[in-house]
């Protein structure tokens, strides 16, 4: 598919009338928001019960970033990203007070690998020469899966995609569910995306890479985005579910909005598998495409921490804002959440909608140094209240994968109040 975006803000609107979020900091939205505004971080040692597989790839003590279930969310003989799909799509159906028996319903829920937790499991049997009954099915190995279990657990009707984009995956779900939305596909589109990779098979494929942070002496401390010393990211496991249906549709039902959608491209850069273009020229059309013109009050940055692409992409927004940057507040959220991999880009998009909600610019967890290579002039280091109006989302994969979108407060009859948060 080509993508040529899509403006919605002069016609009917595409607005998210609900969101639900799976994270290392909480398992629901509101506790995900309020620890992530309090400068709190998720990413810590993994229990001991999971250290001998670990062990045997060279990981005596693995960390990463577990998303908060408790047991009864679990769905038990399942691969574990379908129990966190699960519970953020739930949320975001009762936050928009919708059930997808009213219309016609999508879904294009997508996941940047198939069920490692349910392989995982597979292959800690074989090495103990176990046979289990408990092991997920082989559908739980699917990339696709999770989006198959949504449909068929809400019997939804509409169309069923699910995108594969490496760490942009979240994010291009999401812009393909408002393509939907504009095709006239269907009413409603359940968007979003999962992730639970926090398994020996990923964190050493990493570290081979290079790219993964060491965790000592602090595990919260081992992704830092744009810090001097950054050395890479933290693994994290999470799901995000937006609920987006036209503005149009939203009134009729009595239905309580976030944001609308603006605008949302996709691009390539095939530089190479893990780094970007050194002039950051993919990346710079891609965000002058998605802005058209236009001065964003946050932006919302990938900001993984790894040493080269937060360079090249702080230099990218550097160079397509110009005299404008210096006024606009970047952030990242890897340092407090992890690197949520295939769900990072829902995720986020999700936080981005909330701080529109609520006003608000999260902090840059473990920020200490800002880095004169990411020329980015305003990094809060604690949450900041300030008037946002349009909030600017940059999503990039491995492998060459760009996507970006601008989201944007809605004013109307539907608006959601912002939430005053207890800090």
């Amino acid at each position: 598919m080509t993508d040529r975006g899509w403006s919605t803000r002069d016609v009917d609107p595409v607005v998210v009338t609900g969101i639900g979020l799976v994270t290392p900091l909480g398992a629901d939205r509101e506790t995900t928001w309020r620890r992530l505004l309090a400068g709190e971080r998720g990413v810590d040692w993994l229990p001991d019960a999971s250290r001998a597989a670990f062990e045997r790839v060279g990981f005596p003590r693995p960390w990463g970033g577990s998303a908060a279930l408790t047991a009864g969310q679990i769905l038990p003989g399942r691969d574990r990203s379908l129990s966190l799909a699960r519970v953020a799509t739930a949320e975001a159906l009762a936050d928009a007070s919708f059930d997808p028996a009213e219309s016609e319903t999508g879904c294009v829920f997508g996941a940047s690998k198939g069920g490692l937790s349910a392989t995982a499991a597979w292959w800690e049997a074989v090495h103990h020469r176990q046979q289990s009954h408990d092991l997920p099915p082989f559908p739980d190995l699917w990339p696709s899966a999770a989006g198959v279990d949504l449909a068929e657990h809400w019997n939804l009707r509409g169309p069923l995609l699910t995108p594969v984009a490496a760490c942009a995956t979240g994010l291009a779900a999401c812009l393909r569910g408002v393509n939907l939305l504009h095709e006239g596909a269907c009413e409603v589109v359940l968007a979003g995306s999962v992730d639970a990779a926090v398994t020996p098979a990923v964190l050493a494929s990493f570290r081979r890479l290079g790219v993964l942070a060491p965790p000592e002496p602090d595990p919260a401390a081992a992704c830092r985005p744009f810090d001097r010393q950054r050395q890479g990211f933290a693994v994290g496991e999470g799901a995000a579910c937006l609920v987006l249906e036209r503005q149009s549709h939203a009134l009729l039902r009595g239905a309580r909005w976030y944001c609308a959608w603006e605008w949302g491209r996709l691009a390539a850069d095939p530089t190479g598998l893990t780094q970007l273009a050194p002039d950051g020229a993919p990346l710079q059309r891609l965000i002058r495409d998605v802005l058209r013109g236009q001065r964003p009050d946050l932006l919302h940055l990938h900001g993984t921490g790894t040493h080269l692409n937060d360079a090249v992409e702080s230099q990218a927004v550097a160079a397509v804002l110009g005299d404008a940057l210096p006024k606009i507040p970047a952030v990242s959220v890897k340092g407090a959440l992890g690197h949520l991999l295939g769900a990072a880009g829902s995720v986020e998009l999700a936080l981005a909608a909330l701080s529109l909600r609520d006003q608000m610019a999260p902090p840059v967890a473990n920020l200490v140094h800002a880095d004169p290579a990411c020329p980015l002039p305003w990094l809060p280091r604690t949450a900041e209240r300030l008037p946002i109006e349009r909030v600017l989302k940059l999503s990039l994969g491995f492998g060459g994968h760009l996507a970006a979108a601008v989201l944007s407060r809605c004013r109307g009859e539907g608006e959601r109040e912002a939430l005053i948060v207890d800090r």
